[in-house]
């Protein structure tokens, strides 16, 4: 991954926190993002909607990274500078939430590739699971070392701003 990349993203981030200032919401900002919700799910059901709702599903890991932060992070504090952190604050919701997504993928791409995910049941394996498709094998293991790289490439760019 590039760092313009790296960049993108983080303004990307960033500039949808100064839109969730809970001090900027107001009651038509809530109606408007009910209807939209309201809407999206009844137009999915009418198509024989399946899957998942990533809205919904980011207002459930919203509920629960604070709980989860508590439970395993540590708080700190700085009295000098009047600095601290806890479940409370967004940088440890959000370290939360990455470490979520990031265990996740990783876990659930390295399985794919292990059991050869593969949706296409005219194979050989048919419909037997695991499909230990090699096909899908190698798809999922090149998915996964690119899902890796962008993890390391992350690192290398921080380490990259560090020593500048």
């Amino acid at each position: 991954m590039k760092q313009d990349a790296i960049l993108h993203f983080y303004r990307i981030l960033e500039n949808s926190l100064h839109e969730s200032d809970i001090s900027k919401i107001n009651e038509g900002d809530i109606d408007a993002w009910s209807e939209s919700f309201k809407k999206i799910i009844r137009e999915s059901k009418e198509h024989g909607g399946k899957g998942v709702f990533v809205p919904f599903l980011m207002w459930k890991l919203g509920e629960i990274s604070p709980v989860e932060a508590n439970n395993y992070l540590e708080k700190r504090k700085q009295d000098e500078c009047l600095v601290s952190y806890d479940h409370n604050n967004v940088e440890y919701v959000i370290w939360v939430l990455s470490l979520m997504f990031m265990s996740w993928s990783v876990t659930n791409l390295k399985r794919k590739t292990q059991n050869g995910h593969c949706q296409n049941v005219n194979h050989s394996h048919g419909d037997k699971n695991p499909r230990l498709c090699q096909e899908g094998t190698r798809f999922h293991q090149e998915f996964y070392d690119e899902y890796i790289k962008t993890f390391k490439d992350l690192l290398v760019h921080v380490d990259s701003v560090e020593n500048n």
